[in-house]
């Protein structure tokens, strides 16, 4: 990439905060790492460190590999070490929540953290009233309103805001255990911090430079953090795009970003170079948005097409697409069906939903995952958290310490036990393609009951008394585990992902399944979050995007997919 005056102005700028909106496919993360390297040069003899963080594992990945590459070239001394890149809840639970957080929760232990299936947990639970269904732990949310904590569980989009002093209770009942969740280790990371201010001020100084990776996506308590950090002297630069902002639901609402430059001392610049998508695919993105970027491509075959579907026949909008892509050129491999709610995705990708109840629910989701979408660590978290439960008095946070990187050995082993019962489909996890009632089951039950006996001698680990009743067959069915006549199944061929899963990824062409309101939301533009996830889906092809539109709405909707810039495709 040759980069732009506005990137090398980014990168080149001296040392201060920064907000830097940058389009989609702005070449945000050759930006970022040169910026990163930049500081720290900045620095020179400077003992402070440099940070970028950003939200996902994957994208922290993607700039780890691009400052290998940037940094083989510079001398390798103390400066070139001083630079870290991790997530933002991972570099907080590494500096402030594990190390330091226990004292504030009153814990005797190191914090852990819980899925919310932790048998322990049932000890933990919101009462509303006496009537009404308890509220587990792991549901309850934090946010900040007015400058005071408010506690909340999310019902259908909607924040209903529980009690204070009960809810505030309950969470420092948890606390003392050292156990928290997600959300919850976000909420004791600022009470560590406001409570233990030589934390603080070790952390300002030891990380002078934070830079922070699609802000839109900031949350609530991560703004709150962020702010005590800028208080307390670190200069914070925030690089993103308020257009892409779609996880609402965790209390991104983007405005941290959009409004940040007008802060004093902070300066605003803009990344408009679109080096991804076609002319086409940028000009439909532009009268989305309102923003005026600019392609760096030139005009070839590809662009931006609406297509008319029947839900009875998506296999010959898939055949149709496919054979698009063979016409341009593309890799099947390279391209990839959206769409915007997960049950639909998974339908679309031929997947069965998992059967069974409780425990066994647990393994028959877990074998799916290996079997189906080939994603082996989400089928060994799901392999931990039920296997735990069938043990008699598991240490608490055990769950979590096999998936993270446990320290004590044996965990560890414990945990290669564990990896090796779930990738074994003889020996352990059975395959899919059994029938669930019949053979998957009874077979599942022999071999977790060598498993747990091996455990039980090593470890020490008995198994739960009423492992018959966790492990009952009910809501299971005498067909394969992956679905009713899972042999004569045929997938679309290709990956099939929600919009959320392929947000900040680059793919050469996007086959969006749409509903009627889907499109409605997407042609309206980005004000809302549903238009944004439209905004999104489009943004991620680089050379061809087709918007499946149902046949029901197609008439009604043609002018106006046209007038956006839109081509009907034959």
């Amino acid at each position: 990439m040759k980069l732009s005056d506005e990137q090398k102005a980014v990168i080149e700028a001296p040392l201060e905060p920064m907000a830097v909106t940058a389009c989609a496919g702005s070449g945000k993360t050759a930006t970022a790492v040169r910026r990163l390297i930049a500081i720290r040069q900045k620095l020179a003899d400077d003992r402070g460190r440099v940070v970028l963080l950003s939200f996902s594992n994957v994208a922290v990945n993607t700039f780890n590999k691009g400052y290998a590459e940037l940094a083989s070239a510079l001398p390798d001394d103390a400066s070139r070490k001083r630079v870290e890149v991790d997530t933002l809840d991972g570099f907080f639970t590494q500096h402030v929540l594990r190390p330091h957080a226990y004292r504030t929760m009153g814990s005797r232990q190191t914090p852990y953290l819980v899925s919310g299936s932790e048998p322990f947990l049932s000890s933990f639970q919101y009462w509303k009233s006496e009537t009404e269904r308890p509220i587990p732990i792991k549901d309850m949310q934090v946010g900040v309103e007015n400058g005071k904590s408010v506690f909340f569980i999310d019902i259908h989009g909607t924040a209903e805001h529980l009690d204070h002093a009960k809810a505030k209770t309950l969470i420092e009942k948890l606390g003392r255990t050292g156990a928290y969740t997600h959300d919850l280790g976000r909420y004791w990371v600022v009470r560590t911090l406001l409570n233990q201010p030589a934390i603080l001020r070790a952390l300002a100084t030891r990380y002078p430079q934070i830079l922070i990776d699609e802000s839109q996506d900031l949350g609530t308590m991560h703004k709150v953090t962020l702010e005590l950090l800028i208080k307390a002297g670190v200069q914070v630069s925030l690089i993103g795009d308020v257009n892409q902002g779609i996880f609402a639901f965790a209390g991104a609402d983007g405005m941290f970003l959009k409004t940040y430059s007008d802060r004093e001392g902070v300066r605003d610049y803009k990344l408009t170079r679109n080096y991804r998508s076609l002319p086409p695919i940028i000009g439909i993105a532009n009268q989305l948005c309102g923003r005026n970027d600019e392609p760096d491509r030139q005009p070839e075959q590809g662009g931006a097409f609406f297509v008319g579907y029947k839900d009875a026949e998506l296999p010959k909008l898939f055949s149709s697409f496919k054979v698009r892509l063979s016409e341009l050129g593309i890799q099947v491999a390279n391209a990839v069906i959206l769409s915007r709610n997960a049950d639909r995705a998974a339908k679309l990708a031929g997947k069965s939903a998992a059967p069974g109840m409780g425990i066994v629910n647990l393994f028959a989701e877990a074998t799916l995952a290996r079997d189906q979408l080939h994603r082996y660590q989400n089928a060994f978290r799901l392999v931990c958290s039920a296997v735990v439960s069938l043990l008699e008095d598991a240490p608490p946070g055990l769950s979590s310490a096999l998936q993270g990187s446990p320290h004590d050995g044996w965990v560890l082993r414990l945990r290669r036990l564990l990896w090796a019962f779930t990738r074994n489909a003889e020996a352990g996890l059975p395959s899919s393609s059994l029938q669930a009632k019949a053979e998957w089951h009874p077979k599942l039950v022999t071999n977790l009951r060598t498993l747990l006996a091996q455990i039980d001698q090593q470890f020490g680990l008995t198994t739960v008394a009423t492992f018959g009743n966790k492990m009952a067959k009910r809501r299971l069915d005498d067909i394969a585990l992956s679905g009713a006549n899972a042999n004569d199944k045929e997938g679309p061929g290709l990956r099939v992902e929600t919009v959320h899963q392929v947000k900040g990824e680059s793919i050469d062409a996007v086959l969006y399944i749409a509903t009627k309101a889907n499109i409605s939301a997407l042609l309206a533009g980005t004000a809302t979050e549903e238009g944004r996830i439209g905004y999104v889906a489009l943004t991620r092809a680089k050379n061809l995007f087709w918007l499946a539109v149902p046949n029901s709405c197609l008439g009604a909707m043609r002018a106006e997919l046209i007038k956006a810039g839109f081509t009907e495709a034959s």
